[in-house]
């Protein structure tokens, strides 16, 4: 009995051209949830170095106390501000025929790309930030992971209603074609 298996390098310029996705833009509403969000989050930070200098006696509550830790995380609110706004416009999906593509980042750049039929379920999440806003994240969930493998944030209703149903209908279709 013979082996033959074999297992051929492929060299890049042999690769097919993959067809240029058009992005759609995340609603510049999640701007606002994503801010305000953070916002919350550093005035909480705020709050709490405040009261640790202020009720614990073994810090003396000088001025430069409080003036060293609120304005560090003041500083880091700032940065952490500035960072959303920059990589705000990299979040993007689209969606192909065979698959749906969602980029993100600023200084690590992430593009993921989940095929239609490896695709378990999809649901919509709204929290109650997105809820003031009227937005809605779609959650794509693959076999394998108790996690969604891809959320994209950020969707009127009505699109992220038409995007959950378009691709379970693709999930489905792709699940008959495979028998």
């Amino acid at each position: 009995m013979t082996n033959d298996f074999q297992n051929l390098s492929i060299q890049p310029t042999d690769l097919p051209q993959v067809k240029a996705a058009e992005f759609n833009q995340i609603e510049k509403g999640y701007l606002k949830v994503t801010l305000l969000s953070s916002a919350i989050f550093f005035l909480i930070l705020m709050i709490a170095g405040f009261c640790i200098i202020f009720f614990n006696d073994d810090i003396e509550g000088t001025v430069i106390e409080y003036g060293i830790t609120l304005g560090s995380i003041l500083f880091l609110w700032l940065l952490n501000t500035l960072v959303i706004v920059k990589a705000f416009p990299r979040k993007k999906y689209a969606i192909r025929e065979r698959d749906i593509l969602y980029t993100k980042g600023l200084l690590w750049f992430v593009r993921t790309s989940v095929p239609f039929n490896r695709i378990q379920h999809a649901e919509l999440k709204q929290g109650p930030m997105e809820r003031m806003f009227k937005l809605h994240s779609l959650k794509i969930f693959t076999a394998g992971g108790h996690s969604s493998d891809l959320v994209i944030p950020g969707l009127p209703e009505d699109t992220a209603t038409r995007l959950k149903d378009f691709v379970l209908g693709k999930t489905a279709l792709d699940g008959d074609d495979s028998e």
